[in-house]
């Protein structure tokens, strides 16, 4: 371990993901910037994922594993935080892994820039389907922001997205910040003000975070309450904007809340709603229905958003029978465009095992 470079504590939660553990740890201990803290949390996995890990630590003396009852990644986040050391903070998925240079790379460009946060490029791995992650290009080389810059950036959520996982932080961004409990889109609800914070972010095109994809995973799951979630982040980032005299980012939070909430509306299609679910959305009308008297304020990047925002509040049945077929053929192609292959995939790879077993086909 060279103790000349700053200390980086890595938060690792881990909830029922034995068959990718092992190789996110291994790539984690293997990184070619060797002072890490390694923390993992056991947020009370039923599998073997905490014997393997115990297996890791009793190998690699910075690994701190920590076992929790089930509290949800984003307390298990909170927990790592209260355990690290670091200087730096970075947050891995546990079914993720990272590329060797991982660290070194992050760590090169953010002291070599001065910046308060550093981001990669990303691969997206949906099975055996390996592929460029599905956004706008990030520009070639590296990219130094102003932190008024990346703020601005962020709420646009293109090239330079809001996800936790692809950056290194400086760990005093962090300072009074929590991940808020039981929710989903936690990101979202903290990464506006850890950006506020930064005088300057660094950004290179170079890939080196890997992004699994999986059917079961939270943020893959579009359900009714799913989708509240990230609707509360936009609409708490649209008070945290107007307090700190950023109206315009305001005003597109408030765009891109409409947005999900005529998402979240779309999916009631075909479906029986449960209690909790119509709470959800009774929410979402509460905080909609005021702006029926202010649409002219917002800033449409288009006339027919505006005429889809409009007709959202206006006429909710009108809305439906004009918009929900086609969110749900928009959904259904997404399956066959991103899902489908990788299924066919896995049924070739099954069914070639069958086949070379005694006795198949």
């Amino acid at each position: 371990m060279d103790n000349k470079l700053p200390l980086i504590s890595v938060i690792v939660p881990m909830y029922n993901v034995e068959a990718y553990i092992t190789r996110c740890l291994d790539s984690i201990i293997a990184q070619t910037y060797c002072n890490l803290e390694i923390i993992i949390i056991n947020d009370g996995s039923s599998d073997r994922g905490p014997v393997i890990a115990e297996e890791y630590a009793k190998k690699d003396r910075r690994i701190c594993l920590v076992h929790q009852e089930n509290a949800g990644v984003s307390e298990s986040r909170n927990v790592g935080m209260r355990h690290a050391h670091g200087s730096y903070l970075s947050f891995i998925d546990s079914d993720d892994f990272i590329d060797p240079d991982y660290y070194e790379t992050l760590y090169h460009i953010s002291s070599s820039n001065n910046a308060d946060i550093s981001i990669c490029n990303k691969r997206l791995i949906n099975f055996t389907v390996v592929r460029l992650f599905p956004q706008p290009d990030i520009p070639e080389g590296i990219t130094l922001l102003s932190g008024s810059e990346a703020l601005s950036e962020l709420v646009n959520d293109q090239w330079l997205r809001n996800y936790l996982w692809d950056k290194l932080f400086q760990k005093e961004l962090f300072g009074g910040i929590e991940f808020p409990k039981d929710r989903t889109f936690e990101d979202i609800a903290i990464m506006h003000k850890i950006f506020y914070r930064a005088k300057a972010v660094v950004i290179t095109n170079e890939i080196k975070y890997n992004y699994r994809l999986r059917n079961n995973s939270i943020t893959s799951s579009r359900t009714i309450c799913n989708q509240y979630h990230c609707f509360l982040s936009h609409i708490e980032r649209v008070s945290f904007f107007e307090s700190v005299n950023r109206r315009d980012l305001a005003l597109k939070e408030i765009i891109t809340a409409f947005h999900v909430a005529m998402d979240t509306t779309a999916l009631t299609v075909f479906h029986f709603t449960t209690d909790q679910e119509k709470e959800c959305l009774g929410a979402i009308k509460t905080w909609t229905a005021p702006y029926k008297d202010k649409l002219n304020i917002l800033p449409y990047e288009t006339d027919s958003d505006g005429k889809k925002i409009q007709r959202f509040l206006t006429s909710h049945t009108f809305f439906m029978l004009r918009y929900a077929p086609k969110d749900l053929y928009i959904r259904s192609r997404g399956f066959i465009k991103q899902l489908l292959p990788a299924k066919l995939v896995e049924l070739f790879i099954t069914a070639k095992s069958v086949i070379k077993k005694p006795g198949g086909a």
